[in-house]
This record gives structure tokens, sequence and C-alpha cells, in this order.
């Protein structure tokens, strides 16, 4: 019984330190609150010279590219780089988004190889 119970004691203590580390970082996936921001964004792609539609440009990173996010922007950002880091590392593309948090004033935000 006492192995049970410090059993369920760890879990739970990991369980509080996985959401206390969640709330210091950007993308917050595992906050129990994760819906505190709300933002307005667009997403650009250029490749050769070409903009990509906003159709093309979802169906490249398999997710919506406007609109509003109800998560972190760094969702997004961390979707965004993964793709451009592992399939799209020789399309040499131009992306860039802009968004506004919570009505602020709006913000840009570049892929940088």
């Amino acid at each position: 019984m006492k192995v049970r119970g410090f059993i369920g004691a760890v879990f739970l203590v990991l369980q509080l330190g996985a959401i206390a580390y969640a709330r210091f970082i950007p993308e917050r996936f595992f906050c129990w609150g994760p819906y505190d921001e709300h933002t307005k964004f667009e997403v650009t792609v250029v490749i050769d010279g070409d903009t990509l539609s906003p159709e093309a440009t979802e169906d490249r990173y398999k997710y919506k590219m406007r609109g509003w996010e109800q998560r972190s922007i760094h969702n997004i950002i961390s979707l965004i780089s993964q793709y451009e880091r592992s399939y799209g590392i020789n399309d040499n593309a131009q992306v860039m988004m802009r968004y506004s948090k919570n009505g602020h004033h709006e913000q840009e935000w570049r892929f940088e190889p």
C-alpha cells in the first residue's frame, strides 16, 4: 500500500512540475488555462519569387494560416519552423507572419533558417 501511495504522490508532483514549467515557456502546451491569448494572424510564403495562395500555404503546413488562434502564437511559429527545417529545407521559402495578440499593435515574425 505504501508503494502505491508513493507512486501516486510522485505522479502528482511530476504533473505539478510540468504545469509550472509550461507557464513559463512561450508554447504553453500543457497549461491548465491555454486559451488566455487570442491572436489574429496571417502567414505569407514566397518561394522562388512566387507568393503562395492562402490555400497552398494551408496545404503546405496542414494548418490554417490566417484568422484567429486561441492558443499561443508560438504554436504556429513552432509548426512553421519545424516544417521549414525538415520537409521544406530545400525550398528556400521566405515566410512572414503578421499577428496581433489580444487586439494590441501588430507584430511581424519571419522564419530565419
